[in-house]
Parts: structure tokens; C-alpha cells; sequence
């Protein structure tokens, strides 16, 4: 009797340690009973995405789960005493619209693209920058589509397990004193001052 409990509770920990981990994998294909299957899963970017001759390098992981996404970028190269912002951009209809190794900005329409702040602030000494940001499927507040861009919103990023992201990290100049707020929290905060640009970027398909 004393063994069969012992067995017992040792399949109860291994049962409840396997739940606690994070799967690393695509999400699961359809349950039989046609119902989507949503699950946990995580990705990572160890490239550098540097834009133009910025210099820039960094990394990116991308967790999803069945409400929303969260993404940590970690930068180097980055100027001190600037500010950046992170951006998201989720392609929600890119099957049979963009190319095999991702969407575009001239996609950004037919991919039903949504366009949003993650996160922003001012780099210190090292000239590094970390960034995180979470978004729920279906959440617009963050969304600069009619703003800045002139497209339609379509309602954020529909479906977090399917929708192709974009990470981007945007340069708004030296940060400026009574104006710190708008050039981390905006998406042209400071650019009447300073020619703001995106300094890097990463793509998770």
C-alpha cells in the first residue's frame, strides 16, 4: 500500500511540475472537435535588426498565450541621454499576402496591420535599452493606424498565436526638458525638434 501511494504522489509531481514549464513549440494544431487550440509559446530573436547605418544590436522574445503577446527587447549601441520608444506591429491576414519571410509596411492593408506603442524611455550611459511590453488581442489603445499612418484601424491584433509581429525600435532625439512624457509615450514625440528614426526591428512569423 505504502508503495502504490508513494507512486502515486511521484505521478502527481511530475504532473504538476510538467504543467508549470513553458511550452517552446508552435502552437498546437485544431482539436478534433474543430475548436482552435491555444496554448503557450515562445520565440526568440538573437540577430541583430540594425535599420540603416544605425549600429544598433539587440534581441527580441515573443511569448503567446491564448489572450496576448509579450515582448522584452534588450538593445545595445543605443545613444545616452536619448529618448526610444518600442513599437508593435501585428499583420493579422498575412497568408497570401506577404512574402514567406515576412510582411511589409506596402502589406500593411491587405495584411490587416495594426500599429502600436509597447513601451518607451530614456537610454542611461551604457547606451543600453531594455524594453517590455504585453498586448492583448483586440485592444486599439495603444494604435497610431489613423494617427500617423492613414489606414484604417482593424480592431488590434486579432488572433495572438496566428498574427506575424513586428518589433521596432524608434529613436525620438535627445530627451527634452517638459516634453520627456510625449517623446516616450508617442509616436512623434519630439520630432519637430529632432528627425526621429527607427533604429531597429525584428520579425516573428
Amino acid at each position: 500500500m505504502k508503495t502504490i501511494i508513494k507512486f502515486l504522489f511521484t505521478l502527481l509531481i511530475l504532473f504538476a511540475f510538467s504543467c508549470s514549464q513553458e511550452s517552446t513549440q508552435d502552437p498546437l494544431p485544431a482539436d478534433l472537435d474543430g475548436v482552435s487550440a491555444k496554448t503557450n509559446s515562445k520565440a526568440t530573436l538573437d540577430v541583430s535588426g540594425a535599420i540603416g547605418e544605425s549600429g544598433v544590436e539587440g534581441s527580441a522574445t515573443l511569448h503567446r498565450n491564448k489572450n496576448g503577446i509579450t515582448v522584452n527587447v534588450k538593445t545595445s549601441g543605443l545613444t545616452p541621454g536619448y529618448a526610444y520608444t518600442l513599437w508593435i506591429v501585428a499583420f493579422n491576414n498575412q497568408d497570401g499576402v506577404c512574402d514567406p519571410t515576412g510582411c511589409t509596411p506596402g502589406d500593411s492593408v491587405d495584411a490587416k496591420a495594426e500599429i502600436m506603442y509597447g513601451a518607451g524611455h530614456v537610454v542611461g550611459g551604457s547606451g543600453k535599452g531594455n524594453f517590455s511590453a504585453h498586448l492583448n488581442e483586440n485592444d486599439v489603445s495603444g494604435s497610431v493606424n489613423v494617427e500617423h499612418f492613414e489606414i484604417p484601424t482593424v480592431g488590434g491584433m486579432m488572433d495572438a498565436q496566428k498574427a506575424e509581429i513586428h518589433v521596432v525600435v524608434r529613436c525620438h532625439g535627445p530627451a527634452i526638458p517638459g516634453m520627456i512624457k510625449e517623446q516616450i509615450q508617442s509616436y512623434d514625440g519630439g520630432c519637430d525638434m529632432y528627425e526621429c528614426n527607427d533604429v531597429w526591428f525584428g520579425i516573428f512569423l
